[in-house]
């Protein structure tokens, strides 16, 4: 299934000024709030938007048509990717947007809001860096009904710890810079170059993880940036569901999913 709002001639070379935005979906009852928020970006431009559904059991897919419907000023293409998992829903989603001629694809999930200057910020910040191959930036806690006092504190410290242990864990300095899929932008270039999103889903491997290291062994470590000022605010929700301890183990001992600990794929 592909559906477009509204249509846009397809591109013989890359779109340079352009953006395009993956936002892979799975049973995402709240997936307009994210929509609003791309709607809303300060410097939203020659924007497209690739909402990629992975199977979705509920009204996900209606919920974005409905929105594409109500807001033709904003550009909307729904995918559809039947192999399971984050990994394969991305990577078809980039793979449509390269091949419409998107030179930049950016990633958030539908359960975060990019702040309303993220898509100018990652403009700017592949403008201004022409050797920066893939950029990330801070991740918040969004307001929403599993936002409990001190996640403000708590997301941020747990992301930065969190690439300390794998670094030191797996020897790699690359593990210090890699950037989590609801905030992160990349070349088109560097996407093709590295293989892209391995196909895999959330209880087998951490696609954006193992994507970050890739593009810093194959590009050099130089080719990914962290700004902390590119902001997105996404759900607590699978800290809510896994607990802080779980999700740690979750991320550092990736064999152990569907064993010891049992695999929640909310996404």
């Amino acid at each position: 299934m592909r559906c477009h709002a509204p249509s846009a001639p397809r591109q013989e070379h890359p779109v340079t000024a352009s953006l395009a935005v993956v936002v892979p979906a799975f049973n995402e009852p709240d997936i307009t709030r994210t929509l609003e928020a791309l709607r809303g970006q300060r410097d939203r431009g020659d924007l497209r938007i690739y909402v990629v559904d992975n199977g979705s059991t509920d009204d996900t897919v209606q919920r974005v048509q409905r929105f594409a419907a109500a807001h033709p000023d904003l550009a909307i293409t729904v995918l559809s990717e039947l192999q399971k998992g984050t990994g394969a829903a991305c990577d078809t989603g980039f793979r449509t947007a390269i091949a419409d001629g998107f030179a930049i694809i950016a990633r958030t999930d539908g359960d975060s809001e990019p702040a309303e200057d993220w898509t100018g910020r990652i403009r700017g910040l592949f403008a201004r860096h022409p050797e920066v191959q893939l950029v990330g930036g801070t991740s918040v806690p969004l307001r929403d009904r599993y936002y409990r006092w001190g996640d403000d504190l708590l997301m941020p410290g747990a992301l930065r710890l969190l690439r300390l242990m794998m670094a030191a864990m797996h020897l790699d300095p690359t593990f210090l810079r890699f950037v989590v899929g609801h905030n992160m932008a990349v070349r088109a270039s560097a996407y093709l170059a590295t293989g892209g999103f391995a196909r895999t889903s959330i209880d087998e491997r951490d696609e954006d993880i193992e994507f970050s290291t890739l593009v810093s062994r194959r590009l050099g470590y130089g080719a990914v940036r962290i700004d902390p000022a590119l902001r997105v605010a996404t759900s607590m929700r699978r800290v809510r569901r896994y607990g802080l301890g779980m999700m740690g183990i979750h991320h550092l001992v990736p064999a152990l999913r569907g064993k010891l600990i049992r695999t929640i794929d909310i996404r």
